[in-house]
Formats: C-alpha cells, structure tokens, sequence
C-alpha cells in the first residue's frame, strides 16, 4: 500500500502544474459553494433578527372579526399563538395625521414588534401610548401627561350592510411612547396608537361599533402565505380583511431555503460542473502521461486494483489538499462577498452582517468537494484498471476513429493555411477532450450574455416596470402616504401654483381621489370574486370597495389609448341627470390565478350603476349615494401602463370639477409634474422644498425609478462578472494545460516538422489557432445557449405580462449580437494568452532529441 501512496504522490510532484490545476479546481468549487452559503446563511440571519424588531414575530392579521371568529381563529389547528386587540378605528389630527387605534393588549403590542421606552400602557378609560413617530409628525414633545386632542374616525356597516362613517372628537392622556428601529420608519409604514378598553364600559366607540383583529404566529413556517389564505377561506374572511406579515414571510423563507435560494443553486452548480470538467479531463491527461509506466507495473504483476489505486490515492490527495483550501479562500469570500451580495429578498440592509460559519454549510462544501473529485475521477479510475501492457506501449493522443479529408478543410487551409488546416485537426484528433474544453469555457457565456443583454438595459426596464409605466409621461408624482386622512389633508391651489412657476417645469396635472363604494346585486357580481372577497350569496344587495377618481383635462385627453369601450369625451357630454364616468371593471387576483378578473358581470356602456362616496360636511364625513352612468370602459392593460391602483379595487373616472363639487372637497391627492429636458434635478430640488413642511408628502421620481433599476442591474453584472471571471479562470486553466500536454506528447511530431522545414514560428502560429478554434466553439455554445436564455426570458415576460396584466406592446426578443461578440473576444483572448505561454516551450525544441522520443 505504501508503495502506491508513494508512487500517487510522486506522480503528483512531477505534474507540478498540473496538480495546481486540479488543487486549484476543486478549492475554487468549494470556495464558492461554501462562500455563497455562508453569505446567504450570514444575511437571512441579519435580516430575520431585524425582521423581528422592526416587523414583528406574527405572520397574518385578521381584521373585523366578532369575538366568536378570534376564538376559531385561535384555537385553528395551523395557529401557534394569537393575539387579540380591539379595532377602535383611527385617530386624526388637525393637520390630517391619521394613526390605527387598537385596544392595549401586551402579547399584541410585542408580537407587533412594539417596544415601550417611557412611562407605562393605558389603565383606564382616556389614557393612551403612542409612537415616538408620531409625536414628531404632530410637531410635539415626548412629554408624558400632555393632552392630546384627536378625532376618532371609524368606518363600519349598519344594519343594511351599508357603510358609513362614525366621527367625533376626543381628548387622550399620553402615558407612554412606543418606538421600532429607526430603519423601519425608513420604509413603508402604519402609525398606531393604544388605549384603554373593556367590554360593557364607556369606551372610546359604541359597542356596536367595535370590532376585532387578530395577529397569529402558525405552527409550521412552511407555505405561509398558502396557510394564512387557507384560514382566511376557512372562516369566509374576506380578502380586505386580510393581510400578510410581507416582510417577515419573504425573510423566513428565505431563511429556509438558503442552500436552495436560485442565485446561490444556479451559481454552485455552474462552478461545480466547470470545475467537474477540468478535473476529470487534467485526469485523463496523466492517465496518458501515465500509460506506459502503468503498463510496465502490469507486465510485473500488478493488479487491477492497485493500479486503480494510485489514482484513487491521487484523487483522494487532491480532495483533502483542495478542502483545507477551498474552505480558507470560502472564509475569505464571503468576508469581501457579505458586501458585494444580497441574496435577501427584502429591502433590509443585510451589507454589514457579521460572518456565520455553520456546520451545515461546512459539510455541504465538504459533500460538493468529494461529489466534484469523485464523478471527475471515477472514469479514469476505471480506465486505469483496464489497460493491458501491449496497449500501454502504444498509447497514443488520438481517439479511435481515423480523420477523413472533407471538403471543409481545403476552405480551411485556404482562408487560414496550412498550419490553419494542421490546427483545426489536432484539434479533433481526440474529440471526447475537445468537447469538454469547449463546453467548460462556454459555461459562463450564458450568464454574461444574458446579464449584458437583459439586466442592464435601460429600455427593457421602463417598458416592463409598473412602477415606471404608472408613471405615464410625467417624471415626478405628488401624493401623501398611508398614515394620512385624505379629507383633512391634500395640495391645494396654491401648491399647485407654485409647482407651476418652477423654472423647468413643462406641465402639472391634479388628480382628485377618494376610497367609494358600488352598490350591487349580488347575482351580479362575478363568481370568483364574490368568493375572493368573502361575500355570500345570502345577502341580496351588498357594497364592494371602489376608487372615485377625478382628472384635469389634460390628462383625460392621455388616457384616450385605453379606453375599450366607448369614449373618453363622455365625461363632458352628460345630456341629463346622470354623470358619465370611465370605469376599470377589473381586479388583480393576487392569491389565486395571479391575474385579472372581471368585477361586474355583463357590464356595458349605458349602464347606470349605483356608488357611494365619502362627502365633507364641516368636521363630519358621511356617505352619500350618486348614480352614473358607464360612458366607457378601461382595458385590462390600465393597470399595468395607467394611473392605476394596480388591481386593488373597481376604479371610477368622473369629471373632477363635479366629483369636487359633490363630495365638498377642495384639495388634491395627487399633483403630476413633467420636466423640461435637463431640468430633472433642479425641479426636484425646488419641489422638496414645498414639501418639507407637509406630513407624510410623498414624491415618486421616474428618474429616480430608473436610477435605482439601473444600479441594481450594475450590481448584479459585478457580482455575476465575479462568477464569470472565476469560470473562465477554470476554463482557462483547462486550456492551457491541455495545449500544453498535447506539446509534451507531440514532441515528436513537432520535432518531425522542424526536421522536414517548418519554421518555429509556423509551429507556434499551428498552436495559437488551435486555441483560436477552442475559443470560436466555445463562443458558438455560449451563443446557442446564452442567446436562448434571452429568448426564453422575453417569451416569459411577454406571457406574464400580457397574461397577468393585459398588456400589449411588449418589447420582443432581438438576438443579443453585441453581448455575443464581447464574450467571444475575451474568450479568444483567454485561449490566445493560454496558447502564447505554451508555445514559448517550442523555441527551446531540441530536433535530434525530440525525434528519440517515441509517440
């Protein structure tokens, strides 16, 4: 056995570069597999941790429920532990500040991620504990025992099934502040506020009034979402009392994939076949080297088995050595990596995470290491056993069958000479080799040519963003956030005004908003979406949620391309007493079909339907009921390129004057803005400074929409160029030492050549277009495949889109010509560089010696 360890790692020494080679493959392999799993296990652990502070540890809330349904819901066999807050409506400021009011509940509070950092929670009828947030957008001081004025705003249906509004004013002693982490009042958020409550006393609402909503946390974390929506239809909840914990659910499951996420998969596979393709070809390349003396063990009476064993004994060697340094250069990895990566699929900043090293991905590199050195080298294992000693003395570069002379190579020698012809030969004189030289080096050519072709360009991105597309042809949009009462807070004439005057500014248009209802019959409304929305047959007439939207003008005129049914100008042509609007008769299925669905059955234009909408009357807020008539209908694909609401609810298009009129209000919800060319930043600029003074103002930039798209399509060509460039270093690798084994064992051939008049310069022209040729195969592989990447990504998006969204008009799949090119020059490069190092042995070639050597 000895004697076998021995021979295995003398062998080993005497292929120094080789052996490099093979350390170098199997170390790059681990490196990889094991840095990239360390990352994603490092940052989904960052971001659950701050998950948990920011969102808290429930999954799914349940709102609107009676006493009865939070006990079901409770005692579910799915559910791990609840929590039950009364909903006591909202609380509203003067300034329009508008907070969710819940009952104090202290397992509700903590599983809301919720943490008291002054005085205490409320004891008794009037106190009340509020954000550190929102006390600072309310312009006070943390100052405990203050007296805070608020009206208390709650929406709730009478006996009739009708909505209607509850409002009155209210007086709260603050007894403590709540806070979160800064970071999640970085995002999107909702303000609440906690009070005092207990059934049969005199509480801030009616009985009648109050309802509940409850928080669960599920026994298992698998198929979260699935699981909450299978509890929502258990209990017929309807879809807007429903809502996900979305941050936490994509942070959990990214948890429990890991390994599996589909960067990391794609990637460690990638790398591992590269480095399995390497190796096994550096082993059937001293397997050659080998035969002879392998032969002459066997004239002597060695086995099968034992000359089996050398190159098993080589192959565990390389393993173990590759292992240790695989695992040092994955620390090192993923050190640098933690900063470049995000394999996280929230928006939390997961770049400072600190290292986690576990057990788990230790042994998944271990397991990936010995999977690449096994299947790399079992082949040659096996082929070892199998030579006898009168093949060994004949061993040969060439594969079995015989080279015909085609027509083509008389093209070749014509376009490239003959040491063109020559090279274009040897290189399939042995094709299994070829053919895993070509493939390894074009295994990064798919991801560079679909990263070039697809991530980083900027008009795929504006046309399949929604984000962007909403946007329609302005470049800014002004709007207030979730935390806000529409009524009591807006843009008015005067912002407008002053918008108008910036210099830059092209055009503005107002948009006037409001949360309706649409009074049905309930045999009217489409199966699916009564089942969708929890709404039962049993009662006849019922109210689903709509959108009343009012448009200047001008932006009326822009909405003309799609309108379906009817016409735009309908809006100005009322002939009686009914208005004309424009209605979106569709919703966007997000938990089932994931795609849009028809609302009202039958709907056409003449229809007269029935809606209710909120309308000012001093401090009061009621609904009051209006009947339109449809003067046209939107296509589906509104939601996707209109200023929609993105499928949420109905949508209904009246003209703003009127809808102003009725409903008493004298504010916009949403001002647009188009800049002249050049003058983006500085209309920005000067639109901020209107708005620092308005809680909760929001302002979209499509500029700003682009720029963040495009950065992250830059980051992810830096992070996918790292795996590229480590590829083709395997590849690389792969060249060269096959150029330069075919030198070694072509002595005398080349030696032959020199002798009968071929030049060392011819000789190494031969090589360098043997290399040309890997490059140029390879290239075409990498083009087939990378070039069918795009395809199949436009295909997808076009069918999503246009399936999902309605869409039309969707940018079509160009052949990536330029990203083609580009791979191809840097692979030649590559195989050129490999060549030119390995040629410069043919110089010192010595003629007499070499033709000693016996092939």
């Amino acid at each position: 056995m000895k004697v076998y360890i021995h021979l295995a790692l003398a062998y080993l020494k005497k292929q120094r570069g080789r052996t490099i080679a093979l350390v170098l493959g199997v170390a790059l392999a681990v490196m990889l597999v094991f840095g990239t799993n360390v990352i994603f296990e490092s940052q989904s652990r960052n971001q659950l941790a701050n998950i948990y502070k920011m969102y808290g540890t429930y999954q799914g809330i349940f709102t609107n429920l009676n006493k009865d349904l939070t006990e079901k819901i409770k005692n579910d066999k799915d559910v791990s532990k609840s929590a039950v807050a009364a909903n006591l409506g909202n609380l509203v400021t003067d300034n329009g500040i508008s907070m969710i009011l819940n009952s104090t509940d202290k397992d509700y509070i903590e599983m809301s991620g919720y943490t008291l950092i002054k005085g205490h929670l409320p004891n008794k009828q009037g106190e009340i504990v509020l954000e550190s947030q929102a006390l600072k957008k309310m312009g006070l001081k943390e100052k405990l025992g203050e007296t805070i004025n608020f009206k208390i705003k709650r929406e709730y249906k009478d006996e009739n099934g009708l909505n209607q509004i509850y409002m009155e004013n209210k007086s709260f002693k603050l007894v403590g502040i709540l806070d979160k982490p800064k970071q999640y009042y970085e995002g999107y958020y909702s303000l609440r506020g906690f009070t005092y409550f207990k059934e049969g006393e005199n509480n801030v609402l009616p009985d009648n009034l109050i309802t509940y909503e409850e928080i669960v946390k599920l026994k298992s974390n698998a198929n979260l979402s699935g699981k909450l929506n299978q509890i929502r239809e258990r209990y017929n909840i309807g879809r807007q009392d429903y809502e996900v914990n979305s941050q936490l659910i994509a942070a959990l499951n990214d948890f429990s994939a890991q390994s599996t996420n589909a960067f990391t998969y794609q990637f460690n596979i990638l790398i591992v076949i590269t480095a399995i393709l390497l190796i096994y070809n550096m082993f059937n390349i001293s397997l050659i080297d080998m035969i002879k003396q392998i032969g002459m063990m066997r004239a002597i009476g060695s086995s099968k088995k034992q000359v089996r064993l050398i190159i098993g004994f080589q192959s565990l060697f390389i393993l173990i050595i590759g292992l240790v340094l695989g695992l040092l250069m994955g620390i090192a990895f993923s050190y640098f990596g933690i900063k470049l990566y995000s394999f996280v699929s929230t928006n939390i900043d997961v770049s400072e995470s600190s290292v986690y090293i576990s057990m788990k991905n230790v042994w998944n590199a271990v397991k990936v290491g010995a999977l690449t050195v096994i299947v790399s080298s079992i082949i040659p294992i096996w082929i070892s056993g199998m030579i006898s000693p009168i093949e060994a003395m004949r061993k040969s570069d060439r594969s079995g069958g015989k080279q015909r002379n085609r027509g083509y190579h008389k093209f070749i020698k014509k376009i490239s000479g003959i040491t063109g012809e020559m090279a274009y030969k040897n290189v399939w004189r042995n094709k299994w080799r070829t053919i895993i030289i070509v493939v390894s080096v074009a295994m990064a050519g798919y991801l560079f040519i679909n990263d070039i072709a697809v991530v980083n360009k900027e008009s795929l991105i504006s046309a399949m963003s929604i984000t962007i597309t909403n946007m329609q042809d302005n470049d800014f949009k002004l709007s207030f956030g979730t935390n806000t009462e529409p009524y009591f807070t807006g843009y008015t004439n005067d912002d407008v005004k002053a918008i108008s005057q910036i210099e830059g500014v092209k055009k503005v248009g107002t948009k006037v908003s409001m949360i309706g209802f649409l009074e049905s019959d309930v045999n009217d409304l489409d199966n699916d979406f009564k089942k969708y929305n929890g709404i039962s047959n049993t009662n006849k007439n019922v109210e689903t949620t709509i959108e009343v939207k009012g448009y200047d003008d001008d932006q009326l005129q822009g909405f003309k391309k799609y309108i379906d049914k009817g016409y735009m100008s309908s809006l100005n042509n009322s002939s009686d007493k009914y208005p004309n609007a424009v209605v979106y008769n569709y919703y966007y299925d997000i938990l089932n079909n994931h795609k849009l669905e028809g609302i009202r059955k039958d709907l056409n234009v003449g229809d007269i339907i029935t809606i209710r909408i909120p309308v000012a009357k001093g401090d009061k807020i009621t609904y009051e009921e209006q009947n339109v008539r449809v003067g046209a209908l939107l296509k589906q694909e509104w939601i996707f390129r209109g200023d929609s609401t993105r499928g949420r609810y109905m949508e209904v298009i009246l003209p703003q004057k009127y809808l102003m009129t009725i409903s008493g209000k004298s504010t916009y919800e949403q001002i647009s803005v188009q800049s002249k060319p050049g003058k983006d930043t500085y209309v920005y600029n000067r639109i901020n400074k209107i708005l620092e003074n308005k809680p909760f103002a929001e302002m979209e930039s499509k500029l700003s929409y682009i720029e963040t798209y495009k950065n992250f399509g830059t980051r992810k060509l830096k992070s996918d160029f790292l795996i590229v460039s480590l590829i083709l270093l395997i590849a690389g690798m792969n060249v060269y030492n096959t150029l330069k084994t075919n030198l070694l064992i072509r002595t005398n051939e080349f030696s032959t050549l020199r002798a009968i008049g071929m030049t060392v310069k011819q000789l190494k022209s031969m090589i360098i277009k043997e290399s040309i040729i890997y490059g140029l195969l390879s290239s075409i592989i990498a083009a087939l495949i990378g070039g069918y990447r795009v395809y199949r990504f436009y295909k997808m998006l076009n069918e999503d889109y246009s399936h999902g969204f309605g869409a039309t008009h969707l940018p079509q799949f160009k052949f990536p010509v330029i990203p083609i090119l580009l791979y191809s020059a840097i692979v030649i490069v590559i195989c050129i560089l490999s060549s030119y190092v390995s040629a410069k042995k043919v110089e010192k070639l010595n003629i007499v010696e070499g033709l000693n050597i016996t092939e």
